[in-house]
């Protein structure tokens, strides 16, 4: 079994996380992303979680076990892994999760491993460790097409308190009270969380949502943690030769709204859906969007701007400070948007490089999301 990449450092400040991305980011380009089959991971199936297997994470706590690889795999001869010292950690046999009912896997996204038990699981990424999960909060986790959903992996073993079970993920936590399902709170959800997903099947909530933090980078405002990318983002454009302007950043939902019904007079409704979003369903609204263009202005919000220096450079290093070209050629039918080479969405470094490292290029397919091609009909 060859050792993962370790190329989920912790982020310490988006310049330092950056320069430690440029260093990893070759290393780790070729990484294997094989998807294992949801089918595979459920396991043994019970509903309700014991009342046994809840005062076993009283007992033992929610703490994190240490990072560490997959152990190498020769002939006959297995050494410990990650997945088996948290088995250990948890009592073995005589832990809730019962006997192993399979092998360890590898291949699972971003270097993960899993392990399914009588009883339910231990999974561990590079980034997250190995971490267990059983009981309605794995269940739910599966619904959500476990580390290749949006939650992503586990980061902490399930706990509870009061009554109530929780689990936290990488982009989300689910919760469960006996008799009751399980709640899923996830961070596309949140208009504040730099993962949100907003798009024609999902409006923000509230509709007129507006962000707090708001910094300018050439005259357009964005939050501050955008902002502060780009202008990281520009200045190794710069040093490169390339120069990148903002042209567009945060609007509200008021100046959405008179867009949206400039285009809808202009040219219709149907081709105004195909240009812009309607108020409430835009991204730029979240204060995470900009759209960029070259220092000449040309080609500026066509399609042609992916052939200028500027829309070249973008599409090939936006990654590296947390930002994603958010409506790619040919997703049309899954983004509901024409492609918009110069509309850069910021979503943090992991994720922007772990979309960009997929195979797939939009964040719905990222996280496993239905496609919006279109609104909903009313």
């Amino acid at each position: 079994m060859s050792k993962p990449c370790l190329c989920r450092p912790a982020r310490t400040g988006l310049r330092t996380e950056v320069h430690r991305r440029l260093i990893t980011v070759t290393a780790c380009r070729d990484r294997a992303t094989a998807k294992t089959p949801v089918t595979a991971r459920t396991g043994p199936r019970f509903s309700v979680l014991s009342a046994a297997v809840c005062a076993l994470v009283l007992i033992l706590g929610g703490a994190p076990a240490a990072v560490a690889s997959p152990a190498a795999q020769t002939g006959a001869e297995r050494a410990e892994t990650a997945i088996d010292r948290e088995y250990q950690r948890l009592g073995g046999t005589d832990s809730g999760l019962g006997r192993p009912t399979g092998a360890e896997t590898c291949g699972l996204r971003d270097g993960g491993c899993y392990r399914n038990y009588e009883h339910g699981g231990i999974v561990w990424s590079p980034a997250t460790g190995a971490q267990p999960s059983w009981g309605a909060i794995r269940e739910a986790w599966a619904t959500y097409s476990f580390e290749n959903g949006p939650l992503g992996y586990p980061v902490a073993s399930p706990a509870c308190s009061g009554g109530t079970c929780s689990q936290s993920f990488q982009r989300g936590t689910i919760s469960w009270r006996p008799a009751e399902p399980a709640t899923v709170d996830l961070d596309i959800d949140n208009p504040k969380n730099t993962a949100v997903v907003v798009n024609k099947e999902r409006p923000l909530e509230p509709e007129d949502y507006a962000p707090e933090d708001l910094l300018s980078v050439d005259g357009q405002l964005l939050r501050a943690e955008p902002a502060e990318a780009l202008i990281l983002l520009q200045q190794a454009a710069a040093a490169d030769g390339v120069t990148v302007r903002a042209i567009s950043g945060y609007r509200p939902f008021e100046t959405q709204f008179e867009l949206y019904s400039g285009y809808t007079s202009q040219y219709g409704q149907e081709q105004a859906d195909a240009i812009s979003a309607r108020p409430g369903y835009s991204e730029h609204q979240t204060g995470l969007a900009v759209d960029i263009a070259a220092a000449d202005g040309a080609c500026s919000l066509q399609a042609c701007f992916a052939d200028t220096p500027a829309g070249a450079w973008a599409a090939e290093n936006a990654h590296r400070f947390g930002f994603i070209v958010r409506y790619p050629a040919g997703a049309s039918a899954v983004t509901g948007y024409a492609y918009e080479p110069w509309h850069l969405r910021f979503v943090g470094v992991d994720l922007a490089f772990a979309v960009h490292s997929s195979g797939v290029s939009t964040l719905e397919e990222y996280f496993h999301l239905p496609a919006a091609p279109g609104y909903p009909a009313r």
